[in-house]
């Protein structure tokens, strides 16, 4: 988000990849729970990335991380080369990789605090499967 290039390595632990928006009404509400979710998950090798897609303007995607306080990086999407590369049609939506960069799980749209939490135990007891990852 600061304009400095962000490296995912996908081999070094479990992610979650948070598809959001500034605008979007369900990620604004989603923010806290997954929050929440990265510290719990932290010492389980579990890190979230953030991926804001559709903000024209790179100030209102800051404001977001700010207002919110997001506590894991964020990196800006403006091409929306990584949403087409994972089939991300809109905000919010989320992907999950394990360390080999396998896509264990993706879910497209609103979640609750419960879904979201069911998805990253998934992700967290997940030694792989489904399809790799781009």
């Amino acid at each position: 988000m600061a304009g400095d290039a962000l490296s995912i390595d996908f081999r070094q632990s479990k992610t979650v990849l948070v598809f959001w928006a500034a605008w979007c009404g369900p990620c604004r509400q989603e923010q806290p729970g997954l929050n929440a979710l990265a510290a719990k998950y932290a010492d389980q090798g579990i890190r979230f990335v953030g991926v804001d897609l559709l903000d024209h303007d790179r100030a209102l995607a800051r404001a977001f991380v700010a207002e919110f306080k997001v506590s894991y990086p964020s990196l800006y999407d403006d091409a929306g080369s990584l949403a087409a590369a994972y089939q991300i049609d809109s905000p919010p939506s989320f992907v999950l990789v394990d360390q080999r960069g396998v896509v264990v799980n993706r879910y497209p749209g609103e979640a609750s605090q419960a879904k979201l939490e069911n998805l990253v135990q998934t992700l967290a007891t997940s030694s792989g499967a489904a399809t790799a990852s781009p």
